[in-house]
């Protein structure tokens, strides 16, 4: 097994990251589910990329899952238990319920709280190992600050909100439709910002990019890895077609997405090639992705094409034709 992860963790990622997920995702379809045991599956299989890469980095380095620091383990169990408890609990006061899968806080029972705690052991097992040395090319330990990252951190978290804006007054500007709002950031935009930055986005990329990008970079070229990352993400997205998510419709609404996630993943790939492989730089980017639209008003049309225009910037900026030495980047983490 050691071996097969060694020689092949591109193929390995993909069958863990798609049978832990699709597992997960498709279960409220298969099977009538609580409301808060059916959401608490679909955040355990949102964890499929995060758990893939984790598995893959310690068979391959040798290294026995463990809690590698408790500080860290603590922290980020308790973060995540108060991000999502007060995700739940406003529910009922103003914040989305996704199609109705989100339970409020009163809807959740006793087995309810053992998948959720399950769900913050994941995340923190995950960061708590951050700091640990004996990992090959540990690409956890970037998803913490890191000195002379803030310029990228502030990229990552501020260009989609430049991206609406400048989208809202374009379009304002040539008489184009746009939202009714120009900013509408009140109490509960944190708790929003939060709960994607943890569950609903931002632990995609300790998979996608933490552990997938690398390798396909080894191999290939960044415009050529973001092609193949672009098609697999948007794959992975299938159980939501189904299981009322997104929508009930199936492959048909997936469609749009293996076209507008082609200019997205470009901007991820140019992310977190320019900050030098910074796993926080695009999770805060993903958290606003997901987030700025329901709070930063926009042009959808504008917004689209400025959203392709920085793309192929992004391509000629990072020059991702070329293959990268990508090998270089990371000292050797092995014990000595």
């Amino acid at each position: 097994m050691r071996q097969l992860f060694k020689s092949k963790p591109i193929l390995c990622f993909i069958l863990l990251t798609f049978g832990l997920t699709f597992m997960f995702w498709f279960l409220p379809v298969i099977v009538s589910l609580p409301k808060d045991i059916g959401f608490a599956a679909i955040l355990i299989g949102g964890c499929g990329p995060l758990i893939a890469s984790f598995l893959i980095t310690h068979i391959i380095s040798e290294e026995k899952i463990k809690i590698n620091s408790k500080p860290i383990f603590i922290t980020v169990f308790l973060i995540g238990a108060i991000v999502l408890f007060l995700r739940l609990y406003f529910v009922n006061n103003g914040l989305s319920d996704a199609n109705g899968i989100m339970p409020s806080l009163n809807e959740v029972g006793f087995f309810g709280y053992v998948l959720f705690g399950i769900l913050f052991f994941i995340l923190a097992i995950n960061l708590s190992n951050a700091t640990n040395s004996k990992l090959k090319e540990n690409y956890l330990r970037s998803s913490f600050l890191e000195n002379g990252k803030s310029k990228w951190y502030i990229i990552g978290f501020s260009l989609f909100i430049i991206l609406n804006l400048g989208s809202y007054y374009i379009g304002s500007f040539l008489g184009m439709k746009t939202t009714d709002f120009l900013i509408k950031i009140d109490s509960l935009w944190l708790i929003g910002f939060f709960s994607n930055l943890l569950f609903f986005g931002g632990v995609e990329e300790f998979g996608f990019r933490g552990l997938l990008q690398k390798e396909l970079q080894k191999k290939y070229n960044p415009l050529i890895g973001t092609f193949i990352i672009s098609f697999l993400w948007s794959m992975w997205f299938l159980p939501l077609h189904y299981n009322g998510l997104y929508s009930t419709s199936g492959f048909i609404d997936l469609l749009p997405r293996f076209v507008w996630q082609i200019p997205i993943t470009i901007v991820f790939t140019w992310l977190y090639n320019k900050s030098s492989y910074s796993i926080l730089a695009v999770m805060l980017m993903h958290a606003m992705l997901n987030n700025a639209s329901g709070v930063f008003g926009r042009s959808a049309m504008i917004y689209t094409v400025l959203g392709i225009l920085f793309a192929i910037y992004c391509i000629i900026d990072d020059k991702m034709w070329k293959k990268k030495p990508y090998h270089l980047i990371y000292e050797n983490n092995e014990a000595e």
